[in-house]
């Protein structure tokens, strides 16, 4: 639903030698516990909006339990993983770290969404301008999501030593495909059309696309896994990468599958992400022989004191507003935050093109 988080490991020629002697990106217990583990907290979270009273837009309303919830959630796990990101960027005492920072124009993706959302007021049939808005933006922030994921398992490749590029395309493609389709799924059912954002098919079409949708899926997907596990490309070794491509592809179909508003899956979905982050952001900092903000007392504070200002708004008030342009100003706004996240992620976190960044990740694992 950036350009995203990218932990990219370098992928060369297959006759390099392996980069690490085990294959875990910190350790079995932290990468089990903060990698894999953290989709614990997204199955909970899972639970809980299954068993909450169901919200529509006739129940939408600040005090609902899922927008308390999703409120709770952002203030607490998404205001604090942003933090991260500048504590880790704008923050850094050491110019490497702030090397790819965007320049100052940068910050004008605050003023898109409430831009376009005067606009959208202005027109004679307002509604689909800035619905139209909203469905780019939900589609940068899963890009975002699942390009982390992406970033993790190229971390996981080197690790392993795997440096054949067809055979990161297909874990690419497994990564991908399996996170698309409960997407694209979503978007050609009766939930979608309740969301209200632009629907671009006809409804007679939706049905058989669906099943089209089904059957692609799941040809493909045995196509890729069987060659794969022929062994054709490159040696299969079992390891935490299939055990986090298993995870995230089977995650988010059930998330997707069991949820039908986008406020409950987009918090779901990114508190996976969002602990994932939090354990790469002191990773990089440990390599550096620090810690984000100076010690984790002050880094939580600074986040959920940003999680506050940016969420009360986003959540509380556009839920009190229910619609119109105080609603979609409100909402724009929250966006623009979320756009200016996803664009410094996305250029600090690419492993693949700066040497410094590498050596400050494993020197993390070796600071244990």
């Amino acid at each position: 639903m950036p350009s995203g988080t990218v932990v990219t490991a370098e992928v060369a020629s297959p006759m390099r030698p392996p980069a690490a002697s085990q294959p875990w990106i910190i350790s079995r217990r932290e990468d089990l516990l903060w990698f894999q583990g953290s989709v614990v907290a997204g199955l909970a979270l899972l639970a809980f909006f299954l068993a909450a009273p169901r919200l529509d837009a006739a129940t939408l309303a600040p005090g609902h339990p899922v927008v308390l919830a999703v409120f709770l959630w952002g203030v607490l796990f998404d205001g604090t993983h942003v933090w991260g990101t500048y504590a880790r960027s704008y923050l850094a005492p050491d110019e490497t770290s702030r090397a790819s920072l965007p320049g100052r124009r940068s910050w004008l993706l605050l003023a898109v969404g409430p831009v376009i959302a005067f606009a959208d007021a202005r027109l004679s049939a307002p509604g689909l301008l800035f619905g139209m808005f909203l469905l780019a933006a939900y589609l940068w922030a899963y890009w975002h999501l699942v390009r982390q994921h992406y970033g993790f398992v190229m971390l996981y490749r080197k690790r392993a030593g795997e440096y054949d590029a067809r055979g990161a395309s297909l874990d690419s493609l497994v990564l991908w495909i399996g996170c698309l389709y409960p997407f694209l799924r979503f978007s050609l059912g009766a939930a979608y059309l309740r969301t209200g954002l632009p629907q671009l098919l006809p409804a007679s079409w939706l049905g058989p696309l669906r099943l089209a949708l089904d059957l692609g899926f799941g040809a493909t997907m045995i196509g890729i896994v069987g060659l794969i596990a022929s062994e054709r490309v490159e040696p299969l070794r079992l390891g935490p990468k299939h055990l986090l491509l298993a995870i995230v592809v089977s995650f988010h179909i059930a998330v997707f599958g069991f949820l039908d508003h986008l406020l409950p899956i987009l918090a779901t979905l990114t508190i996976f992400h969002n602990l994932q982050y939090h354990r790469i952001v002191w990773q990089y900092e440990r390599g550096l022989g620090r810690r984000p903000s100076g010690g984790l007392g002050r880094y939580l504070a600074a986040g959920v004191a940003l999680g506050i200002v940016w969420y009360t708004p986003r959540v509380l008030g556009a839920a009190a507003a229910h619609d119109g342009l105080a609603c979609n100003l409100l909402l724009g706004l929250g966006w623009g935050v979320a756009f200016h996240h996803y664009l410094v992620d996305g250029r600090i976190w690419r492993v693949r093109r700066s040497a410094s960044l590498s050596r400050a990740l494993d020197g993390g694992a070796a600071a244990r």
